[in-house]
């Protein structure tokens, strides 16, 4: 269970220098943003905003309220499903592809966060603004790649992978919500099960497992029934964009997103220029021609590219279809669920659907949002607040007495290439010879002996000179053997160190997984069969989100 000390430390990820700007000198980039996370009037503005949100609220709640029950949902969802039908309900929104297992931690911690922010502003703004948690189920999104894999830290502190296979006969660019859970999910259950042997509550995590991809038709829906199980007795929502339902209710925005395309990418395109005037890279990269916009071919997703006026191709491949666009204007009236917004309109979709209070992002997704403002200004919407998700770190009891051991802070353990300088000075330190300043000065005396003013070559280059670049060929020989030497006392010295060096390792495979952050990584069910699903509760009691709602940048880290 987690102790009474999560300790925070500022810790920021350096693929994202946009993140860093947000939460440390956010008057830089406040510019790029309708509204400061960092100022507590935000909300009230953005709730005054919210009142002319125009969107379907009663249709919005019965389809959320029926998608939900359909997923086993506790009473506790259904009501934050109710709630949504209420005239004066706002929402605090995150999202997040359908990995399997429900993926990295961060899925994990962005929801918990989301919960959290809700709660506080409930507080905040008193019970005449109903505040609901939702979690937009990305199940569009067709990169397989991504959300197949699953990383399994073992009990024994080893690093394995699992990788959800759906078969043949699907397309490259199926959405994910479209692939059979099934048979092919059970399969990635049975492989955890056989890597958490030995964990303590390993037979109920894997019951779980089992149980939800038997009753499971597809990913989207097992991440669902995952999500559920995780957070619906504390109120979550999940929305999945490929509910028909949701689809009717998107189709005038579509139609707009197709009717004012030229525009939509011109205002995008300056979106990019003002970030790049920050000396920033900007997060999001698509050819101009892009139409930010999807078209469904059965369960296949292709990209709509602008041909020229009133035409659009599908697809990024030369000789692709050319498709009219009056045409596509009167398919999005007739079949909505057939369009799709992109990583850049999805957004501005979402917020259509939703009055959203604010938006619990990753690192990515801040950056990405720095690049929407004005594109929310064209549909005529103001962006919601973007909360910037806490960044988290667990620490397993063995992980914590292996960093007491070394001497090293956990911040200074997330510190790309730290845990190799550590390992490196404690080898150092504990060879008894100094192998490498031994073999430094045998590899310099031999060099000498053959290459030097009075060496091998320079004698016998007097005898024939043939024989100089025979010596020197030699000299590579003897470099090579005495190289195979150094290796092989480094060998056994390591073996000498193995235990120290296992506690390395273990550290690494938990902290800097695959040389990432722990939470872009590792899956949240093998710590619960370590721990046990009360491990949950444990950490959604855990103060992710101050009570005032501000933003606490540092880097979380909880002990178990």
């Amino acid at each position: 269970m987690p102790d009474s000390g999560m300790t925070t430390a500022p810790v920021i990820d350096p693929r994202y220098p946009l993140l860093e700007r947000y939460l440390y000198r956010f008057g830089e980039v406040a510019h790029l943003f309708d509204y400061s996370p960092h100022e507590q009037g935000s909300y009230a503005a953005r709730c005054e905003e919210l009142r002319t949100f125009a969107g379907d609220r009663r249709a919005l709640s019965r389809l959320l309220e029926d998608y939900n029950r359909s997923l086993g949902a506790p009473a506790e969802s259904l009501k934050g499903a109710a709630a949504l039908a209420d005239p004066r309900s706002v929402v605090v929104i995150s999202a997040q592809q359908p990995g399997v297992l429900t993926g990295p931690l961060y899925t994990f911690w962005k929801a918990a966060a989301a919960l959290q922010l809700a709660k506080a502003l409930s507080s905040l703004l008193g019970p005449d603004t109903p505040v609901v948690c939702v979690f937009w189920v990305g199940a569009e999104d067709h990169d397989l790649a991504e959300v197949a894999p699953v990383d399994i830290l073992t009990p024994e502190g080893e690093l394995a992978r699992c990788v959800y296979d759906p078969g043949p006969g699907y397309p490259a660019r199926t959405s994910v919500g479209f692939l059979p859970a099934g048979e092919a999910a059970l399969a990635v259950v049975d492989e955890v099960d056989s890597l958490l042997s030995g964990a303590q509550f390993r037979p109920d995590v894997v019951e779980v497992l089992r149980e939800t991809a038997r009753r499971s038709q597809n990913l989207g829906d097992w991440f669902g029934r995952l999500m559920l199980f995780l957070f619906g007795r504390h109120g979550l929502v999940l929305a999945n964009p490929l509910l028909p339902g949701l689809r009717a209710l998107l189709g005038p925005v579509f139609r707009r997103m197709l009717a004012e395309n030229a525009a939509v990418a011109a205002v995008f395109a300056a979106g990019r220029e003002k970030v790049k005037a920050l000396g920033l890279e900007p997060q999001v990269q698509k050819d101009p021609a892009a139409a930010n916009l999807y078209l469904y071919r059965g369960t296949e997703r292709v990209p709509l590219y602008r041909e020229g006026p009133g035409r659009f191709r599908a697809g990024p491949e030369a000789g692709a279809e050319v498709l009219d666009g009056k045409e596509l204007l009167e398919e999005a009236a007739r079949r909505p669920e057939r369009f799709s917004p992109n990583v850049v309109l999805r957004p501005v979709a979402q917020d259509a659907l939703f009055p959203v209070l604010a938006h619990v992002a990753g690192p990515g997704e801040t950056s990405y949002f720095a690049l929407y403002r004005d594109l929310y200004h064209h549909f005529g919407r103001r962006m919601p607040i973007i909360y910037p998700r806490p960044a988290v770190t667990i620490i397993e009891p063995a992980v914590a007495r292996h960093l007491r051991w070394c001497g090293l802070e956990p911040a200074a353990a997330l510190e790309p290439g730290r845990l190799e300088e550590a390992k490196a000075a404690y080898l150092e330190e504990e060879d008894p010879v100094g192998i490498e300043a031994l073999f430094g000065r045998l590899f310099g005396g031999v060099r000498e002996a053959y290459l030097g003013e009075q060496g091998v070559a320079a004698a016998l280059k007097r005898t024939d000179p043939a024989l100089e670049g025979l010596a020197e060929r030699s000299l590579e020989r003897v470099l090579r053997e005495m190289d195979r030497l150094r290796r092989k006392a480094w060998q056994r010295h390591r073996r000498t160190c193995r235990e120290a060096l296992r506690r390395f390792e273990a550290i690494e495979a938990s902290l800097r997984p695959r040389g990432d952050y722990q939470e872009r990584v590792l899956n949240i069910f093998p710590f619960l069969a370590r721990y046990g699903p009360g491990l949950v509760r444990q950490l959604l009691a855990l103060p992710l989100v101050p009570p005032d709602a501000s933003v606490d940048p540092g880097h979380r880290f909880v002990r178990l």
